[in-house]
């Protein structure tokens, strides 16, 4: 039940994270908003790290969870980027088919989840893909369609690595499995911003945010790699993606954005599956 809800509170999280980012996104170019709020969560954990005081894990936990980093940044700036040049109602649930990739892993390396499980897991995904769907003028074909699909199996791909990997570098320390992962995504996204020459100018006034939003991604990140290595992977992984929810439900509250019928009916759905996993 602790990693039910642990990965249910990393769901919460990172909704809120990826609302805000998305927010900042539209005024502030995406590679901005990811050096200033990575680089936020990099010196925290740094300065975690030295409070703490203990030695790093084995060479094989660091190098997965170097590749936890950049596939969760990759994801990151994926979703940004396929959410301001394509069509949201495609990106989005083509990323929310993240867990999918967690989820045949462990079942291949036999995390069987029970029938009960089984069935709330497929019923979250399916309200995921519900949820993410948005009719109207917005959902028609057009030259955004295939950036849209591509920009998004990146999301899901980057996502699902960080799924799959950052379980297996919090086996051994979960502190220094975060460290690392942000670590190997900060010198990444600063090798991408030299090469491409990238300005990084933001405004004063938009540093707290900026840095409220590296809090937000290592608290997100902490729950769900505990909630990982205390339960099923591929359940953690599921209830970690419902973030999906939380976005479109701020978007809701803050923007005064309408929810669709289908929206509605997968929200439904998601909770629904919920339930079915916290009761088995």
């Amino acid at each position: 039940m602790l990693a039910i809800v642990l990965a249910l509170g990393a769901s919460l999280v990172w909704g809120a994270s990826d609302f805000l980012g998305g927010l900042r996104s539209r005024a502030l170019p995406v590679l901005s908003v990811l050096l200033i709020s990575q680089s936020t969560a990099l010196v925290l954990l740094a300065l975690m790290a030295a409070a703490r005081g203990t030695g790093p894990p084995d060479a094989s936990s660091l190098g997965h969870a170097a590749v936890a980093g950049l596939g969760e940044l990759a994801g990151i700036a994926a979703l940004y980027r396929g959410l301001a040049v394509g069509k949201m109602s495609i990106v989005a649930p083509v990323a929310a088919t993240a867990p999918a990739l967690p989820l045949l892993i462990g079942l291949a390396a036999g995390q069987i989840p029970g029938p009960l499980q089984f069935t709330g897991l497929a019923l979250a995904m399916m309200g995921l893909v519900v949820t993410s769907y948005r009719s109207g003028a917005d959902t028609g074909p057009g030259p955004r369609t295939m950036p849209s699909i591509l920009y998004g199996l990146l999301a899901a791909l980057g996502f699902g690595i960080f799924f799959f990997t950052m379980h297996d570098a919090g086996e051994s320390d979960v502190g220094w499995a975060l460290l690392i992962a942000r670590l190997t995504a900060v010198l990444a996204l600063t090798s991408v911003i030299t090469l491409k020459r990238h300005r990084v100018r933001v405004p004063r006034a938009d540093l707290p945010l900026l840095a409220l939003i590296g809090a937000l991604i290592i608290v997100a990140d902490f729950l769900y790699t505990t909630a990982s290595t205390l339960g099923l992977m591929s359940i953690a992984a599921v209830l970690g993606s419902l973030h999906t929810i939380v976005t479109i439900a701020l978007a809701r509250i803050v923007l005064k954005e309408r929810l669709e019928r289908a929206q509605q009916i997968g929200i439904a759905v998601s909770l629904i599956g919920v339930l079915a996993i916290s009761a088995s």
